[in-house]
């Protein structure tokens, strides 16, 4: 029997594309993924093609609905993807270059032109970002400077989940949760900071509508349909950035919740009162932003950029490439002579945010074992989650969370989460749920389609039972005082990352 009222959520991520198809009651009737396709184009550069994301976000399209045999009645679609990396397009909606990946810093020019032309407080105070190289108007600035003539053709930046949507619907938009993320959006007025944008030199008429997630554009193009399969009336509707999406699935956006994302990188967010500017925000790591799914709210975030990137670091370089659950195996049989691991494989975020700031194991000794290493990894990023959480309390006064939940394939382990669990001190939840940021672009895609009447009802269907983890008293205890001595380490070794990073330039 063919599925009726199908909604597809379709994930634009660094390094997989993944797409699933959900039933109004939140059943999950088929999946399908590709790999992202990245170029390098120098050593240090990664980018995002254009054309072979398309072409991949369309083969797992494709590969979806002929999982789905029958594929019935596909009511819409959305799309979540990675935040500032940004595509232009010309007047006919042709890509003028590719995108600069989120993580990668050769905007640092261009970055610091901004700190000087607009002032960094003042680039602070309206869009309530800490101004860094990442951002999107940085990259933007960095093609005018590098390729005035593809400069001058793109009329438009798109994200990349907003490119997919607008291949997919021929509409250019965009959702808050993606344009705060470009260092060009008003936080408290919720629109773009025009006059920001002018003064960097760019037209503000070039970045698209601002529209709710789950807003619907239309139906897909004739030439989307052929490509993809899609129906021709099934109805693309705006999406939303992927941390975002992941945690709109499994907690809905509820104020009480703290979610806990693991992936490449980590990020832990929370629902915020209202935007905050104090400048001890920036100066500690912490983040805000904006979304509007029922209701336009603010959240309040940090992150560590190598969370699952340093498992997998260690897997590759210090683990004989042994698989995540052997080395968990030997890891939950060590708890003594474990050294201390700071997981800054490419720098440091929250609480102290620092680009020359780099990885270190302390306290190796001639018997410290494989198993032992591994475990201090763990540990250090557990380490680094709890620092963001006591960051948000005593910086932003953000209340302590009356619930933590935990999202990202690596906290399906059970050592992972119970060293957490252990490390924060309270009961952690794991959600069941493995395609967060899919599913809750579903969602979007399901209120834009009338399936669901708001963001309250889907996020409703969407949630599971999650798997509470209690603290183990003793480990807590010994946790905590490892974790007394791990704070003070960035700081004691910050001199000398830094006179690492300037030989290293050649500049000492």
């Amino acid at each position: 029997m063919p599925h009726q009222n199908l909604l597809l959520g379709l994930d634009i991520g660094t390094t997989n594309i993944k797409c699933l198809a959900i039933d109004p009651t939140g059943k999950i009737a088929a999946q399908a993924d590709q790999r992202t396709p990245l170029s390098y184009p120098k050593p240090g550069w990664t980018d995002f093609e254009p054309e072979p994301i398309w072409q991949a976000a369309c083969r797992t399209l494709r590969e979806l609905i002929s999982k789905l045999g029958s594929p019935g009645k596909i009511r819409g679609i959305a799309v979540s993807g990675v935040a500032e990396s940004l595509f232009p397009i010309d007047s006919n909606g042709e890509p003028v270059a590719s995108a600069i990946a989120w993580f990668d810093l050769r905007t640092t020019g261009e970055y610091a032109w901004l700190c000087e032309r607009i002032g960094y407080e003042r680039l602070f105070q309206v869009t309530g970002l800490n101004p860094d190289p990442m951002f999107g108007l940085c990259k933007v600035l960095w093609l005018k400077n590098r390729n005035p003539q593809a400069f001058a053709r793109a009329k438009r930046w798109l994200h990349m989940a907003d490119y997919i949507a607008y291949r997919l619907s021929g509409v250019p938009a965009t959702d808050p949760s993606l344009a705060c993320r470009t260092l060009a959006y008003n936080l408290a007025k919720r629109t773009w900071a025009a006059e920001l944008i002018k003064d960097a030199g760019v037209d503000p008429g070039s970045f698209p509508p601002v529209l709710r997630s789950g807003t619907p554009l239309g139906p897909v193009t004739a030439a989307a349909a052929s490509a993809t399969n899609l129906p021709a009336d099934c109805v693309v509707c705006v999406g939303i950035h992927d941390q975002l999406s992941g945690t709109f699935a499994v907690s809905g956006l509820a104020k009480e919740v703290l979610t806990d994302s693991l992936g490449t990188s980590g990020t832990l967010l929370a629902i915020a009162e209202k935007p905050k500017f104090s400048r001890t925000l920036p100066e500690h790591g912490l983040a805000q932003g904006a979304v509007w799914i029922d209701e336009p709210m603010v959240y309040l975030t940090g992150g560590l950029f190598t969370a699952g990137a340093a498992i997998e670091w260690f897997q590759r370089q210090l683990g004989g490439n042994a698989d995540f659950a052997t080395l968990t195996a030997e890891a939950e049989n060590t708890q003594y002579a474990v050294p201390l691991f700071l997981p800054h494989l490419v720098r440091s975020l929250t609480p102290f945010p620092d680009a020359q700031a780099a990885g270190a194991f302390v306290g190796l000794r001639a018997t410290t074992t494989r198993a032992a290493m591994f475990r201090a990894v763990l540990e250090g990023i557990a380490f680094e989650a709890r620092a963001i959480i006591e960051a948000m309390e005593t910086i932003a006064g953000q209340p302590r969370p009356a619930e933590i939940v935990t999202i990202g394939i690596p906290m399906q382990n059970r050592l992972l989460a119970q060293i957490k669990a252990d490390t924060f001190g309270s009961v952690l939840k794991i959600s069941p749920i493995r395609e967060a940021v899919a599913l809750g672009v579903a969602l979007a895609a399901g209120i834009g389609t009338g399936i669901f009447a708001n963001g309250s009802e889907a996020a409703s269907v969407a949630r599971r039972q999650e798997i509470a983890i209690e603290p183990d008293p003793e480990q807590v205890k010994r946790l905590d005082a490892r974790y007394q001595v791990y704070r003070e380490l960035f700081q004691q070794l910050q001199p000398a990352n830094h006179q690492l990073a300037r030989m290293s330039r050649g500049t000492e």
